[in-house]
């Protein structure tokens, strides 16, 4: 196991990377605080990859690589550095997943164009937990309209772009069902991912980027239901990982 705040990995299943431990964004559900990373540390890509030389873990092709659950990964703080790690690991022939409340742009994914293997090499996951209270609960982040934008490049760039319903707020998210079909029509989303929300309270899953035993998923009721009415629209998952494997499974 290698856990230095930045690099999280049980195993050489899947591993976790952060540039930073901080994100501006201020959403009312942020877990950092419970995660005890309030510190605004920062650490560059060469770090990272050098930490990672010299831990026990033997990454190989297999290797899912998942960049920024302590931080906002695309944020003028983090995004060179992020995209340094993308190539970086795409180079390698891993699998590389995203999740940002930032609009993806056009020079980002041709930037990252010339270090593609396959479809669903590099998936990006466009976050919302809301669309009608953005402004309350996601209140410093990108405004829905230009994050969702980036919907439309995967139609142009051999880049995944899934919307991530996460975390689900109860009474809150599915408030904004036909919203989220609206957008899901209006982009021809084809992935959608329906996740939990990630509380201090026990219960039978804890959360795959920490040890210790202080996050767990705390999923609702209304899940259930966004996932029933959102099927009938796209291919609707509960993990992200789920989707990561369906693209690999496509391209053996």
């Amino acid at each position: 196991m290698i856990d230095n705040e930045y690099v999280f990995a049980k195993d050489n299943k899947r591993l976790f990377l952060n540039t930073s431990l901080r994100c501006d964004g201020k959403c009312s559900y942020c877990y950092l605080s419970k995660m005890h990373y309030v510190h605004k540390g920062k650490k560059t890509a060469e770090e990272i990859i050098k930490s990672l030389e010299e831990s026990p873990i033997e990454i190989n092709q297999e290797t899912l690589i998942t960049i920024g659950c302590f931080s906002e990964c695309l944020d003028e703080v983090n995004k060179r550095e992020t995209l340094y790690l993308v190539k970086h690991f795409l180079k390698r022939g891993n699998q590389v997943q995203l999740s940002t409340k930032k609009q993806i742009l056009e020079s980002d994914l041709v930037e990252i164009l010339p270090f593609l293997s396959y479809y669903g090499q590099f998936v990006i996951f466009i976050s919302s937990a809301t669309i009608s209270k953005q402004n309350l609960i996601e209140h410093n982040t990108s405004p829905i309209q230009e994050r969702f934008k980036s919907f439309a490049l995967a139609h142009v760039y051999p880049v995944p772009i899934v919307l991530y319903v996460k975390p689900v707020l109860q009474e809150i998210t599915i408030q904004d069902l036909a919203l989220y079909v609206h957008y899901i029509e209006t982009y021809k989303i084809k992935d959608v991912v329906v996740g939990s929300l990630f509380t201090t309270n026990p219960s039978d899953e804890s959360v795959p980027f920490s040890n210790k035993q202080e996050l767990f998923y705390q999923k609702n009721a209304d899940e259930d239901i966004l996932i029933s009415e959102l099927s009938k629209r796209a291919k609707v998952y509960r993990r992200s990982t789920e989707v990561l494997k369906n693209y690999k499974q496509k391209h053996e």
